[in-house]
C-alpha cells in the first residue's frame, strides 16, 4: 500500500500539466473544405475524349501528303495523263503545265473544282475533269515518355496527331501515371502550327485567336478545360512526358510502435486508421488524442485535432491525409499513468526475481 500514495499524487500532477495544453486550431471531422487534403486521382480515370485536337475531315489536304492527280479533256486517245503530286510546306500543288495552286486546307472535290478552273483561267485547258486521289498521308513522328505502358515513338497521320492519339498508341497511362504532362517541339513549331492552322481555315470562337504555341510546357490533365485546343496539337519530332507520381509521406509518431515515415500510395488515399496501421498499431491500447500538423499552400502551419475512438467508426473522422502531414499520437493523464504503472509493475518484478 505505500506505493499507492505516490502513485496518486503523480497522476494529480500530471492531471494539472496536462490540461494546461492548448487545444488544436480545428477538428477532424468539421475540418474546412479549403484545409482538407486533395483526393488521390488515378490518371487512368481521366476522360481520355477531352485530350483530343479538333477533328479533321479524312480527305481534307495538309502539307505533305502525296495525292494522284487526273487531268480528263475528253480527247485522249490514251488513258489520261496522271501525276503523283506531293503538296508543298506551302500548302500548294504544282500540277505540270498548270503551275502551283494553293488547296492545303480543302477537301478533294473542293481542291478538284479549284485546280479544273485554274487550269481554265490559265489558259492551260478547256473543260477538264480533274480528280484527286490521296495515295499517302503525311506522318509525324512522335514520342511517348514516362508513366505510359508502351513509351516508344509512333507514326501518328498529320490530321489526328494530339495528345488523346499519342497516348493511345502508348497503351495509355501506367499504374504510377500523374495527371501531369510535359510537351516539347522542335524549335519553331508555335508558327508552324499557326500556319496549319490558316491552311486548314480554322475559326475561332468570337474570333478570339489562342495564344501562340511554345515549344516546352506542362498542362493539368484534369484542367484541360484552360488549356487553348491548338495546345493539344503535335507536329513531327513532338515529345510527349507523363510524369510518374513523386513519391508522398507522412510522419507518424508519439504513441505508436514505431514512429516513422510513412509511404503513401500512389493510387489512393492515405487516411488516419491507415497510417496508425502501418506504424506498427497503438504502443498504448487507450490512447485516442491524435494532433495533426498540416502544411497550408503558403507553408504556414495548421494543427487538426482528432479521435481514435472516432476514426474507428469511420466518415470524416477517419481523416484523409495529405503528403507532409505530422501524425503525432499524443499522451494524456491516462495514457502516461497507465505506461508508468506497466513500468513500475515490470521494474518491482524484475527486482523480486533474481537475475531478470
Amino acid at each position: 500500500m505505500k506505493s499507492v500514495a505516490p502513485l496518486s499524487l503523480y497522476f494529480i500532477t500530471l492531471t494539472s500539466v496536462f490540461g494546461c495544453s492548448s487545444t488544436a486550431n480545428y477538428q477532424a471531422a468539421s475540418l474546412p473544405q479549403d484545409l482538407a487534403a486533395p483526393q488521390t486521382v488515378n490518371a487512368k480515370k481521366i476522360d481520355m475524349t477531352a485530350l483530343a485536337g479538333s477533328v479533321q475531315p479524312s480527305d481534307r489536304l495538309t502539307p505533305g501528303d502525296a495525292v494522284i492527280v487526273t487531268f480528263a479533256t475528253g480527247i485522249e486517245t490514251d488513258k489520261p495523263p496522271e501525276w503523283t503530286i506531293r503538296v508543298a510546306e506551302d500548302g500548294s500543288l504544282n500540277v505540270p503545265l498548270v503551275g502551283p495552286v494553293p488547296v492545303a486546307g480543302m477537301r478533294l472535290t473542293d481542291a478538284e473544282k479549284l485546280l479544273a478552273f485554274e487550269s481554265v483561267r490559265r489558259g492551260v485547258y478547256v473543260s477538264p475533269n480533274v480528280t484527286l486521289r490521296i495515295e499517302q498521308r503525311r506522318s509525324n513522328q512522335v514520342t511517348v515518355l514516362g508513366a505510359v505502358n508502351k513509351p516508344q515513338t509512333y507514326e501518328l497521320p498529320v490530321g489526328g496527331s494530339d495528345l488523346m492519339t499519342a497516348i493511345s498508341m502508348a497503351e495509355g497511362f501506367s499504374e504510377t501515371a500523374n495527371t501531369v504532362a510535359q510537351i516539347r517541339h522542335p524549335p519553331g513549331t508555335g508558327a508552324r502550327l499557326a500556319s496549319i492552322a490558316q491552311t486548314q481555315q480554322v475559326s475561332y470562337p468570337n474570333g478570339v485567336v489562342p495564344p501562340p504555341v511554345p515549344d516546352q510546357f506542362e498542362m493539368d490533365l484534369l484542367r484541360l478545360n484552360e488549356v487553348p485546343e491548338s495546345h493539344l496539337q503535335l507536329v513531327d519530332g513532338s515529345v510527349v512526358m507523363i510524369y510518374e507520381k513523386p513519391e508522398r509521406f507522412v510522419n507518424v509518431t508519439g504513441l505508436v510502435r514505431q514512429s516513422d515515415m510513412i509511404v503513401m500510395p500512389k493510387d489512393g488515399d492515405m487516411r488516419l486508421m491507415d497510417a496508425i496501421s502501418q506504424a506498427g498499431g497503438l504502443s498504448e491500447s487507450l490512447a485516442n488524442k491524435v494532433k495533426i500538423i498540416r502544411k497550408r499552400p503558403d507553408d504556414s502551419e495548421v494543427v487538426i485535432e482528432a479521435s481514435i475512438r472516432d476514426a474507428k467508426k469511420g466518415g470524416p473522422a477517419n481523416i484523409r491525409l495529405a503528403p507532409n502531414d505530422l501524425v503525432s499520437i499524443e499522451e494524456t493523464p491516462l495514457t502516461y499513468t497507465l505506461g508508468t504503472i506497466k513500468t513500475f509493475i515490470r521494474f518491482g518484478f524484475s527486482s523480486a526475481v533474481p537475475g531478470i
